[in-house]
């Protein structure tokens, strides 16, 4: 082995064990701010901005205005200018006007998290706030541009506080996740320069809530589909009630949420404005199980389940859900397939934690 090749490769050593120095360091430093963070900032559903709550520090065009106004005062004093040096002092003042006028008005935000609704791992979810009174300012509303993103992102999403609405204001965060699971959610920052942008305000809330992130649909023909749930009811029905079929009109029933709308009849609702469903005299028949092949890979099995657990809700079918750990019965309606999508995307995840993401996972038979 030449000398440079071996001085090469202690320089790769080199690198190698600084990079993991510099990770361990990260590692140690945001642990340290998560725990102050928590002592400082705990976690609620709804925030309002107090002292504790607010940090400040001047905007990069403030540092320039502050170095402007100490350009000034050195150069009135050294020439002797008196209207340079009250020029100085006036810029100072506005400056620590502006101080305490951006922090009062921050401190004036006060906001509720809304619960969030579970998307999957291939799309964007939303993260909904709503701006409320705070307790000790009520009539007096925080004005601005609010400036929102996730600690562990640098991507952000910016609203026009608009103090005349008299409605309860909606923030809509972004929020992604590239596998499936339950999740809590990061800290929020949000920020606000009002009113002249030469000083910032900032805190980190942590919204003591969970998001529910589904598999990525899969579409693939190895869908298995198992025999009806009860075979002996089934043939028992077959032997004794032959002239009837699973589509023999029944009776007309008030429409619940959650039931298919392939039943409703749209002419009563056009008509009467009543929302009414078709009930048939033998709906077990269309009752199944939905499965695969254990052999398949557990991640392309589920994303495969999910997107057949999607077209069998949307087409209104009765169906179960059988794979692995998971046994539900068959049934129908948006209760049912959150259930479904739920179970799959919990199925065999134990408690982890992925990079720049805080992660809890429940058992799928929870």
């Amino acid at each position: 082995m030449s000398n440079a090749a071996k001085h090469e490769f202690k320089q790769k050593q080199n690198t190698s064990v600084r990079a993991r120095l510099s990770q361990r360091r990260k590692a140690i430093l945001s642990t340290m701010l998560s725990r102050w963070l928590d002592k400082r900032i705990p976690p609620a559903s709804q925030h309002s901005l107090t002292l504790n709550s607010i940090f400040v520090l001047p905007t990069g065009f403030g540092w320039s205005f502050i170095v402007m106004a100490l350009c000034l005062f050195l150069l009135g004093t050294n020439y002797q200018n008196n209207l340079m040096v009250l020029l100085s002092y006036i810029l100072l003042s506005v400056m620590l006007l502006t101080l305490f006028y951006t922090h009062q008005n921050f401190a004036r935000l006060a906001v509720k998290s809304q619960p969030t609704a579970p998307f999957h791992c291939h799309q964007t979810g939303t993260f909904q706030l709503v701006v409320i009174k705070h307790y000790a300012q009520q009539d007096k509303p925080c004005k601005g541009n609010l400036v929102a993103r996730w600690l562990d992102t640098k991507e952000h999403v910016s609203f026009i506080l608009n103090a005349e609405e008299k409605s309860q204001q909606r923030l809509s965060v972004p929020i992604k996740r590239s596998k499936r699971g339950k999740y809590s959610l990061p800290r929020l920052t949000l920020a606000c320069d009002f009113p002249l942008g030469l000083f910032k305000c900032w805190t980190h809330l942590d919204f003591d809530a969970d998001i529910l992130v589904y598999p990525k649909p899969l579409q693939d023909e190895a869908i298995q589909v198992a025999l009806p749930f009860d075979e002996s009811e089934q043939s028992k029905n077959d032997t004794t009630t032959s002239s009837h079929s699973s589509t023999d009109f029944h009776s007309l029933s008030d429409y619940k949420a959650g039931e298919p709308l392939n039943r409703v009849v749209w002419k009563q609702v056009a008509k009467s404005g009543d929302w009414v469903v078709k009930q048939f005299s033998d709906p077990i028949n269309e009752k199944y199980y939905l499965s695969v092949d254990n052999q398949i890979d557990v991640e392309r099995a589920i994303s495969i389940l999910t997107h057949h657990v999607i077209e069998q809700s949307k087409n209104g079918n009765q169906f179960g859900l059988q794979y692995r750990s998971i046994d539900i019965s068959p049934h129908y309606g948006d209760s049912h397939t959150h259930q479904c999508l739920k179970a799959l995307s919990l199925l065999n995840l134990p408690q982890r934690t992925y990079p720049n993401d805080t992660f809890s996972a429940e058992a799928a038979s929870s």
